[in-house]
């Protein structure tokens, strides 16, 4: 069988210089009382990146030496020396660029920083404007390292769905400010609407990441996600599955980068030890650094979902596909299963099965338009292999909030194989 290698290019939005080359796994808020014990502890769990949220100077400045010598990506912030929170006014003088330079030239040294985590969730339109400013400052005058914002979610109190309002907000963020990546956060599990018999079928989470993903077309953005990883919420249960379900959910839309919120209560304590989460959270970071190459070289085409996903919303119109639009299945979804439809830039198609339910295992059954090859991109290897030379039909059982990643191909033609291979 032939295996092709073909040739991926780093992502990113063309009107900004930096551009992502890899797959991201990030926390963010990875301080605490042991930041050596934290970081040494994430590193082992396989995140690659880190993002030192809400710390305090000190903290920032003993990341920047930690990540350096661990080999850990950092997207540096600090405070007390520029950017922003969500409505809070930071307590000094407008910054000026050679507040910014000040900032760039200590950080210059460490090459494993690779950003600077400018404003968290701005909220009012003077704060998008500040944002935007401090976004400019920071390229011009350190290019190669990336100006990161995030966008707040639609459970904010003010931009909501319900009032008309989100969908303006996330258009204006992504306008006003432009930043390289589109990256916004969700923690569903426990929110006040939140119900455990329905789990997620009512969630408006799948409204914000499929407005993530039209406004990531629209302004030519790469989509990173901030998934639910700790209970934040203190909900009376919290599981893996829960996790995992949501890391897939922000894949099957097409993202770039899983971003956990946080760490620090789930995979490792604040004095740096393994947490309940460590040893689920490393294998699942292994399966994604196999997955991540591919990943990088897909664009999402549709996303579709079965009926039971927020049935009847007025909202969801142009957020996802349905069955009629499928380039590959016919018949209907089982319950609480979502599918992805991907091609690379070479026309291969591709599948992401997702089981929704965190729950149940599912014995799921997906009908095809035309007999097909079937490979699966292993979890274990990266490499594709072949599970079905010619079928009409997909069986897979999938554990509890757990997706698959496949290759489809008309039977008829010549199989082979692909790997993907970063050119700059």
């Amino acid at each position: 069988m032939e295996h092709k290698i073909l040739a991926r290019y780093p992502i990113g939005n063309p009107r900004r210089l930096w551009q992502q080359d890899n797959f991201v796994l990030s926390t963010f808020s990875a301080k605490g009382d042991n930041m050596r014990g934290i970081l040494e502890t994430c590193a082992d769990a396989g995140y690659t990146m880190v993002e030192i949220g809400w710390a305090s100077h000190e903290q920032a400045e003993e990341a920047l030496r930690l990540c350096e010598e661990l080999g850990l990506e950092l997207v540096y912030q600090d405070f007390s020396l520029y950017g922003g929170m969500q409505l809070h006014q930071m307590d000094r003088a407008p910054l000026t660029p050679a507040d910014i330079k000040a900032v760039c030239d200590h950080v210059r040294p460490y090459k494993r920083t690779i950003g600077y985590y400018i404003w968290d969730e701005p909220f009012k339109d003077d704060q998008l404007k500040e944002a935007r400013r401090q976004v400019d400052m920071f390229e011009r005058e350190d290019p190669t390292r990336c100006p990161f914002t995030v966008a707040i979610p639609s459970y904010n109190g003010i931009y909501e769905w319900d009032n008309g309002e989100f969908a303006g907000y996330l258009d204006r963020y992504c306008a006003v400010i432009d930043p390289p990546m589109l990256s916004l956060d969700y923690y569903p599990i426990g929110l006040r609407w939140y119900t455990e018999e329905k789990q997620l079928d009512d969630s408006y989470m799948w409204l914000d990441v499929g407005q993530m993903r039209v406004l990531g077309r629209k302004y030519q953005m790469p989509i990173w996600f901030y998934y639910h990883g700790q209970n934040y919420q203190k909900y009376k249960r919290f599981t893996f599955p829960m996790v995992r379900m949501n890391m897939y959910a922000a894949v099957l839309y097409g993202a770039k980068a899983l971003q956990q919120f946080t760490a620090v209560g789930a995979t490792v304590t604040t004095d740096g030890k393994p947490d309940i989460f460590f040893e689920d959270q490393k294998k699942i970071h292994r399966e994604f650094s196999k997955l991540g190459n591919t990943l990088m070289a897909l664009e999402n085409v549709n996303v579709i979902h079965s009926d039971d996903l927020l049935p009847g919303c007025e909202h969801m119109q142009g957020l996802a596909e349905t069955m009629a639009d499928s380039r590959h299945l016919t018949g209907t979804l089982p319950k609480r299963v979502s599918v992805g439809e991907f091609e690379d830039a070479y026309g291969n198609q591709y599948l992401m099965v997702l089981n929704r339910d965190y729950d149940a295992d599912a014995a799921i059954t997906l009908d095809l338009k035309e007999n097909s090859r079937i490979y699966e991109v292993s979890r274990v290897t990266g490499q594709q292999e072949v599970i079905w030379d010619e079928t009409k039909q997909i069986n897979v059982t999938l554990a509890q909030g757990d997706a698959i990643l496949y290759r489809i191909q008309p039977a008829a033609e010549e199989a082979y194989t692909i790997e993907y291979r970063l050119e700059k």
